[in-house]
């Protein structure tokens, strides 16, 4: 056990995993740092540290905080209350997050993403996302970082329907956004939002339909952007960015 200056709260007290490769047992842990390869059937416990750590889990990842940076790959479902993660994220059911979600990096999420708030800065994917408060998708950059870590950068993020209180994103691809508050830009490309929505678009962007209450269309045109107080984005400030 090793007795460190306790990270962000966290209990000083850790299981230190250099390398694990354990097919046959699920992993209970209270608080453990990950430094290399953690292999395991499910992983369920408190808090897991990730210092350039690749993390598989053949089931469902069940933890209190996920901090850190490298790479989880999860065949099942991926359960939290704080995600604050630098790197590749796959999870091939749902990512769920009581709190605030912060990814820097890569996020697929093939059974959707739930979360109190996202801050995202990098490219997502999934077929649903859902944050009870804002939603914010940012783009890297051309830092270094950025370079090395993901080569795919420029891509863009790809939902089919997202539903949060306001919205923020560049670079993103939907079907739908039900939001009172929606900021578009960077080439981002929307079929439908809310008729009601307060939006701010710019020239690059577009949205191809307004929704009714009633569910009817109406064909956006050449729409002209509404001018609305912008909220803030902390993604601004991530050092990974340029």
């Amino acid at each position: 056990m090793h007795r460190p200056r306790p990270e962000r709260g966290l209990d000083p007290s850790y299981t230190t995993i250099i390398h694990t490769d354990n097919r046959s047992q699920p992993l209970v842990v209270r608080q453990a740092k990950v430094l290399g390869r953690l292999h395991a059937p499910r992983i369920d416990g408190g808090a897991l540290i990730c210092e350039n750590a690749r993390i598989i889990c053949d089931g469902d990842l069940r933890v209190s905080t996920i901090i850190g940076y490298g790479t989880i790959i999860v065949q099942g479902e991926t359960t939290c209350t704080e995600l604050d993660f630098v790197g590749d994220i796959r999870c091939a059911g749902q990512v769920r997050c009581c709190g605030t979600a912060r990814v820097a990096g890569m996020l697929q999420a093939e059974g959707g993403l739930v979360a109190c708030t996202l801050d995202m800065i990098g490219v997502l994917s999934a077929p649903r996302l859902v944050a009870n408060g804002s939603a914010i998708i940012d783009t890297l950059g051309d830092g270094l970082w950025a370079h090395r870590t993901l080569p795919c950068r420029d891509s863009h993020s790809m939902i089919r329907s997202i539903e949060a209180h306001q919205v923020e994103a560049r670079r993103l691809h939907c079907d739908q956004i039900n939001a009172k508050c929606i900021v578009l830009k960077d080439a981002s490309d929307v079929r439908t939002v809310p008729l009601e929505a307060h939006l701010t678009v710019d020239e690059g962007s577009r949205i191809r339909f307004f929704e009714r209450h009633d569910g009817h269309l109406l064909a956006a045109g050449r729409m002209i952007p509404t001018a609305i107080q912008p909220f803030h984005c902390q993604a601004r400030a991530c050092p990974v960015r340029r």
